[in-house]
């Protein structure tokens, strides 16, 4: 008995689809939108949505990671029925969809720009040039003003805003992951992982695998509505339709038809269907005489709003629209880095990489963590060059792409990014070309030499052996200085003077071919004879007042 009045069911509904297709043109007119299901009063002219508003946190939500893509299982499985709830034949759809960041969009009444004008359309009216396969009404509106209510993103673009006030949301992030629950302005405004979809409903009917509508009704507040208390919309008979998402990660967009308070089911049992059907997390969606299901273009429920002509029911220009279609990348442009095909992108380029194509990829090395990435490869660091800029500049260059020649001297390291020199042990200066002063040696010739007497040292390695360095050997020998202890034996008294000495021998030796050019051909030169610098007193005859030309 029950499936015969199923199929008479299915049989009448059809034949009403063919008969309104067929006089559509006939002069019925628009809907009356007298089938209203409105969750708070009109009298108090204020969204459906929390008393409160939620500008910064985070408000109570799942959020669902996306599915892995199945190759082949794209697009919408759409299953008709006809069920019994407490005695009622019930008629309705319940529609799957795999991938739903890229097989779904939360569309605007007549197509973009429609929440900013406040226009309303049919569901076949937005649905056929989007392409939808399925579609269905979507979240609230004002019915005087057509106002979007709630938070609503079209394909990424942010068309209307709750200001924070609470509702019941569904949404889907840039990565695909499906959000169910209660957000804060602050959280749809994320920019990190944006949403790409989003609408608002009232009540969150199912959490997380339970039923959650007790817990809604407090949390979107107990006001009056049009056709009595905030419960009676939750319980009353009627046209319903939800949006939620089962254990697999498939979009589910859920329709029944009915007629407030004669025909349809309540959220109650709403719910209790969607979680025999696996569904985890769901909300309610407009219903009432908003409640349309349009299959490949056509309408295929049954409206209860009359018509002009009382005996007729039209479909309602309704707001948003919720549309399933063939895949579709997500964004449509692939960030500019790529071209779409059947629903995927294909980068462009040799780096661009992701499902967006929206992420350099420069290989496993990244780099080499010496530079960045970029859409034509790897930009090395100054320093580094090679294709993954693993290669630090050699053969005495530096800078970006090792294109600077390096200027140090004596064996100098030369730092590959800036061209500093590092001189080796007993060099300084900028391009170590100064050997160390006297009595310092090693790295920057910050070492004092450590030798007997005061003697100067290998600059080099701060040996006192001077064996290896015949030059400073020879001047010192003629101070009968700083020799070998095998060689030569220093008288105490001899010492008292050695510091000057050693610096003033060197600077006489330097400059004595230059002051013998300056002096008559009568010059002889006089050694010293003692250490304090004294001439005997035959020399001082000899010399007469004639003034010494080595005295400064």
């Amino acid at each position: 008995m029950a499936a015969s009045m199923g199929r008479w069911l299915l049989f009448f509904l059809a034949l009403l689809s063919f008969f309104w297709e067929a006089f559509r043109g006939f002069g019925w007119g628009a809907s009356l939108d007298d089938d209203l299901l409105l969750p708070y009063s009109r009298l108090r002219a204020r969204s459906a949505r929390d008393c409160a508003r939620a500008r910064v946190g985070s408000r109570e939500h799942e959020s669902w990671p996306p599915s892995p893509a199945t190759p082949g299982a794209s697009g919408a499985a759409v299953r008709t029925f006809v069920s019994y709830f407490a005695g009622r034949a019930v008629a309705g759809h319940l529609t799957r969809a795999t991938e739903p960041l890229r097989t779904f969009s939360v569309l605007e009444p007549g197509g973009p720009g429609g929440c900013a004008s406040r226009r309303r359309a049919t569901v076949e009216e937005t649905a056929r040039p989007a392409g939808c396969s399925v579609a269905q009404n979507g979240g609230f509106f004002r019915m005087s003003t057509g106002e979007c209510l709630g938070n609503v993103v079209s394909d990424g673009r942010r068309v209307s805003s709750a200001g924070g006030l609470q509702n019941a949301q569904f949404g889907i992030r840039r990565d695909g992951t499906m959000v169910t629950g209660y957000l804060s302005e602050e959280e749809v405004l994320d920019t990190e992982n944006p949403f790409v979809q989003l609408l608002s409903g009232v009540v969150w009917l199912i959490r997380n695998g339970s039923v959650y509508i007790n817990e809604s009704q407090a949390a979107e507040c107990d006001e009056t509505q049009e056709t009595g208390p905030f419960s009676k919309f939750v319980n009353v008979i009627s046209a319903r339709t939800a949006i939620g998402h089962d254990q697999k990660g498939q979009l589910m967009l859920f329709h029944v038809d009915g007629q407030t308070e004669q025909r349809g089911i309540n959220l109650w049992e709403m719910a209790e269907f969607l979680l025999k059907q696996d569904v985890v997390n769901a909300i309610n969606l407009d219903g009432g005489g908003s409640a349309t299901f349009v299959l490949n273009g056509t309408l295929a429920s049954y409206p209860s709003d009359h018509c002009q002509d009382n005996m007729w029911r039209c479909p309602r220009s309704v707001s948003t629209v919720v549309c399933v279609h063939e895949p579709r990348c997500q964004p449509p442009d692939c960030s500019g880095h790529g071209t779409c095909v059947e629903g995927h992108c294909q980068c462009t380029g040799h780096f661009w990489r992701g499902a967006a194509c929206d992420k350099l990829d420069c290989g496993p090395s990244n780099c080499s963590q010496h530079g960045l990435c970029t859409e034509t490869g790897c930009r090395c660091e100054a320093g580094w060059t090679g294709s993954n800029c693993s290669e630090a500049c050699t053969n005495g260059s530096f800078g970006e792409d090792c294109a600077k020649k390096c200027q140090c001297q004596n064996g100098a390291a030369c730092d590959p990014a800036q061209g500093t020199c590092t001189c080796p042990p007993g060099f300084t200066g900028d391009t170590c070309v100064q050997e160390c002063p006297l009595g310092w040696h090693g790295p920057g010739c910050q070492r004092p030499c450590r030798c007997e007497h005061q003697c100067p040292c290998d600059p080099q390695t701060g040996n006192c052996n001077l064996t290896q360095a015949p030059t400073l050997n020879s001047i010192l020998s003629q101070v009968k200085q700083c020799l070998q202890p095998s060689k030569v034996t220093l008288q105490t008294a001899e010492f008292s003077l050695l510091t000057g000495a050693v610096v003033n021998v060197s600077l006489l030796w330097g400059s004595r071919a230059e002051r013998s050019r300056h002096l008559d051909g009568a010059y002889v030169y006089h050694q010293l004879q003692e250490m304090n610098g004294e001439l005997q007193a035959t020399e001082k005859e000899q010399l007469g007042d004639t003034r010494s030309p080595f005295k400064d």
